[in-house]
């Protein structure tokens, strides 16, 4: 019999390999029923909760983890399909980018292509999907600090964040900004207040 810990970190890592290949595959299927690449569909998703400080294409492109030209070339495609416009920023040399009243519809129809994942999740008691959110954001912090995740603005990255500060494990972390303990339930994912561990 083989020891079931022995290649844990291997079938997890397989585990989370599979979740992201069926997650592109989603992603690309509702991408094409729009006539879309997947990254036209992640700038228009974007495009659409994003603050105006983080709607240019450098911000773009660091937030995918992309060059550039290929988020340039996304966003020239979506100009074209008359989804977005640029216009001008506090910079001149920067455009923003700003969704026309078709990109917003289509972002509205674009908006649950993770659905099924969605559901997949919401089966699983709560206790578990907290866990399993606190667990990823972790390797997420790890994988950033290690270079290979480029931006994660999630509490586990943040300088306010203090991790196991109370004995409830279902709250055992805090926020300082908020200055308020943090159940695992609510963690953040892309927090607007988040600033980088220095």
């Amino acid at each position: 019999m083989i020891d079931g810990t022995a290649d844990l970190d291997r079938r997890l890592a397989d585990t989370v390999e599979r979740l992201a290949n069926g997650l592109r595959a989603l992603a690309q299927r509702s991408a094409r029923r729009h006539n879309l690449s997947p990254l036209q569909q992640q700038v228009v998703l974007a495009l659409c909760r994003q603050p105006p400080a983080r709607r240019e294409v450098n911000a773009l492109a660091a937030e995918f983890d992309v060059t550039t030209p290929t988020v340039s070339d996304a966003v020239a495609a979506l100009e074209r399909k008359q989804l977005l416009t640029r216009t001008p920023g506090s910079d001149a040399r920067r455009r923003v980018l700003s969704l026309t009243e078709l990109g917003f519809s289509v972002a509205e129809e674009l908006s649950g292509w993770d659905g099924s994942l969605v559901e997949a999740l919401s089966a699983l008691p709560v206790e578990d999907r907290a866990t399993t959110l606190h667990t990823l954001l972790r390797v997420i912090a790890d994988l950033q600090r290690r270079g290979a995740i480029s931006i994660a603005r999630t509490c586990t990255t943040c300088r306010f964040f203090r991790p196991d500060v109370y004995p409830d494990p279902a709250a055992p972390h805090r926020c300082e900004l908020l200055q308020t303990a943090l159940p695992l339930t609510e963690l953040r994912t892309d927090c607007p207040e988040h600033e980088l561990v220095g």
